[in-house]
Order: C-alpha cells, then sequence, then structure tokens
C-alpha cells in the first residue's frame, strides 16, 4: 500500500512538473509545511512574533458583557450611558478605553469581583475621539464623530462579546 502511495504521488508530481499550472493535479502541489504532529492532544506553541521594541504587550482580559446601556445621538457628538452602582469608587486605572474610527472596547476592571466590557467591532460610522467620564453611579463614553449626521444606530451589527 505504501508502494501505491509513492507511486501516486510521484506520478502526482511529475504531472505538476511536466504541465505546471495547467496540471490536472495543480491544486495538490502546496506542501504543507506545518510541523509533524507529535501525537498529543494538548495545544502547543508554533510560533511567536515580536511587534517590535515600541510595541506595548496588553493581556487578554476576560469579562463579561455590559449589556445595559443607553445613548444620545447629537450632531457631532453620541453618548453612552453605562449604569454601573459604585463605579466611582473604581480607580481611574481600572477604566481601560481602547478605541479606532470604526470600533471601540471598553473594560471595566476589578468591578464587583471580575471585569466588564462594552464592544463594538464596527460602529454606524467612523469617529474621530472617544472619551470616558466617570460618575459615582455610571460611565459616560462620548464618541465624536467626523461627520454631523444623525446615526441610526450604535452599529451595523449587534455589540462583540
Amino acid at each position: 500500500m505504501k508502494e501505491e502511495n509513492e507511486a501516486s504521488c510521484s506520478a502526482l508530481r511529475d504531472n505538476i512538473a511536466h504541465k505546471g499550472r495547467n496540471a490536472y493535479y495543480y491544486a495538490h502541489a502546496h506542501k504543507a509545511d506545518g510541523p509533524e504532529w507529535d501525537q498529543k492532544e494538548e495545544p502547543r506553541l508554533l510560533k511567536t512574533e515580536s511587534k517590535g521594541e515600541d510595541a506595548e504587550a496588553k493581556p487578554v482580559v476576560s469579562a463579561s458583557p455590559i449589556t445595559d446601556y443607553a445613548y444620545s445621538d447629537e450632531d457631532k457628538k453620541l453618548k453612552i450611558y453605562i449604569k454601573l452602582d459604585n463605579v466611582g469608587a473604581l480607580e481611574d486605572s481600572d477604566i481601560d478605553l481602547q478605541f479606532t474610527r470604526t470600533s471601540f472596547t471598553l473594560t471595566v476592571m476589578n468591578y464587583e469581583g471580575g471585569n466588564q466590557k462594552l464592544a463594538f467591532a464596527r460602529l454606524f460610522d467612523e469617529i474621530e475621539n472617544c472619551v470616558v467620564k466617570k460618575k459615582p453611579n455610571k460611565l459616560i463614553l462620548v464618541l465624536t464623530k467626523v461627520e454631523e449626521k444623525g446615526w441610526a444606530c450604535l452599529s451595523a451589527g449587534t455589540p462583540s462579546k
């Protein structure tokens, strides 16, 4: 059986070598270049990449999704109100806000024994800035829009978890 596999493999390679991209078996021309299976089911690290000297590695934080929020759409700004009891007692370093022109992620760490997160992977339109204001019992996210126009909703999809 092994001899048949080698023969068919060599016939396959021979066909590819003679006909190039027009070979019937061209789709099989790519050889797998991954590591060989070590017969273990446990996952293992295949490779790491350096992001450069200036890049700061942020740890991935597990968090429960924030599902209770409201928002108001103004001409140039959109405000998102998130009710969290006693959030004002948290340190400023426990509130992490990351944003791009089309997304944002708010993570509230160490809140009532866990972490909370509100994230939109694709906003309705582009923003140029996003800030968070901390009040005693709520957080207010202020998104500054690129264009002064109304938003039909916060995002084209549902909030990411």
